[in-house]
């Protein structure tokens, strides 16, 4: 039935001017549950999995187990957890069950000990076999992935673990706490799972709340398997796509035809938006409206047994002669192609730093106003030949995937 999800778009520029060539214009999808699905709780089949190697030791062991109680503790009973330690062996020290020994199961956390090196393939292997221990209808089905370290001779097994836990509709959300994990590889992990890139945890102290937001996505989940295909008439080609909330991702250029773009969005949660930002370039056209692209979403709600559901929206332009009309701007679809550029940029110049211990790409002067003074300050002594730490470069990434989640900077 209609009403579970809302479509909107938005363009760069409602009027686009009379010209003798193509033209570049940005198209905002937004795709958001509706208040319809308030209400919608799915159980969640929860597995936590926690690296415990030496290097965890102290302030950071302490304080994750102080996060994973807190997450066994909002947990209802309808809700399966389980828990799986590893260091260079791993251990399941809760098995997937439902969270209604909570007692029993914190006294296992409190037992957790720091020891051994890091393979984190064992721990996912296991972590893996405890999501697929039942069949829980209409479940959430998660993998939490804490590490501080970097893993030894299994980055290629780890990948494809990732990806056997997206054909099983398993998600994995990685952790980073710490400056010395592989952030390259926790993102690809979480990516390649249809999950997110890694979630920073700069102090210990910050893991609870960063546990709590991951609990909380996974509550919020109300529509499942939400895709977006936006077709193209003859005349308009897809240059590029990149998801820009809830985090700035580029979309694989796999996803573009010649006459369709089709982006996997996955979970949606209440009250949170998903939204694409796409780069189409247009044909001349002599004045009036025009129909650029249709976009269809079709999704899933579970627990009321909808599948397959759609919804439709034209996209339209106006070509126009009057300079009044067509040098308006919408600026918040301009500030999300501002806020992609700058991520884009500052991502190469992390990715070079990392690759030679400096870099040759410099922030474009129109992109500096979105960015805040420690990752300009950090960019500025790459620049200059000078080392950051690997902390800086972990925090950096991390803040620029989330710019658009920040709208101050379109106040006036």
């Amino acid at each position: 039935m209609p009403g579970e999800v809302t479509l909107v778009h938005q363009l760069g520029k409602d009027y686009m001017p009379v010209t003798g060539g193509s033209q570049l214009a940005y198209l905002l999808l937004e795709a958001k549950p509706t208040a319809l699905m308030a209400q919608v709780r799915m159980p969640l089949n929860f597995a936590l999995v926690i690296d415990h190697s030496g290097s965890m030791k102290g302030a950071k062991l302490r304080n994750v187990r102080e996060a994973v109680k807190m997450v066994i503790d909002r947990l209802e009973p309808s809700d399966y957890i389980s828990v799986v330690i590893f260091d260079d062996t791993a251990q399941v020290i809760i098995p997937s069950m439902p969270a209604n020994d909570k007692p029993g199961m914190k006294a296992a956390i409190d037992r957790i000990q720091d020891a051994g090196g890091t393979t984190m393939s064992l721990g996912m292997i296991q972590g893996l076999g405890e999501l697929r221990r039942w069949n829980i209808p209409n479940a959430v089905n998660r993998m939490i992935l804490l590490t501080d370290g970097v893993t030894y001779g299994d980055t290629d097994r780890c990948r494809q673990l990732a990806r056997e836990a997206a054909s099983s509709g398993i998600s994995i959300y990685p952790l980073g706490i710490g400056s010395d994990w592989d952030e390259g590889l926790l993102d690809d992990v979480g990516q390649l799972s249809g999950g997110l890139p890694a979630e920073f945890i700069r102090t210990p102290a910050d893991a609870m709340a960063i546990f709590e937001q991951q609990l909380q996505s996974a509550v919020a989940v109300a529509v499942r398997n939400a895709t977006v295909t936006l077709r193209l008439p003859t005349g308009v080609t897809p240059r590029k796509a990149v998801k820009v909330l809830p985090l700035i991702r580029d979309v694989d250029a796999s996803s573009l035809s010649d006459r369709q773009v089709v982006i996997n969005l996955g979970d949606l949660e209440k009250d949170t938006a998903q939204s694409v930002l796409i780069e189409l370039m247009i044909d001349p056209r002599p004045a009036g409206l025009f129909r650029i692209a249709q976009a269809e979403l079709t999704y899933d709600v579970p627990l009321v047994g909808l599948t397959s559901e759609k919804i439709r929206e034209d996209i339209k332009v106006t070509f126009s002669n009057d300079p009044n009309q067509t040098s308006q701007v919408n600026a918040l679809v301009m500030n999300f192609a501002e806020k992609s550029n700058a991520q884009r940029l500052v991502t190469r110049i992390l990715d070079e730093y990392k690759r030679t211990g400096k870099a040759t790409t410099k922030i474009a002067p129109n992109v500096t106003r979105v960015l805040d003074a420690e990752t300009l300050s950090a960019i500025e002594q790459i620049n200059q030949g000078q080392q950051i730490s690997q902390e800086q470069v972990k925090s950096i990434g991390n803040k620029t995937r989330k710019l658009t989640q920040r709208l101050d900077d379109l106040l006036p």
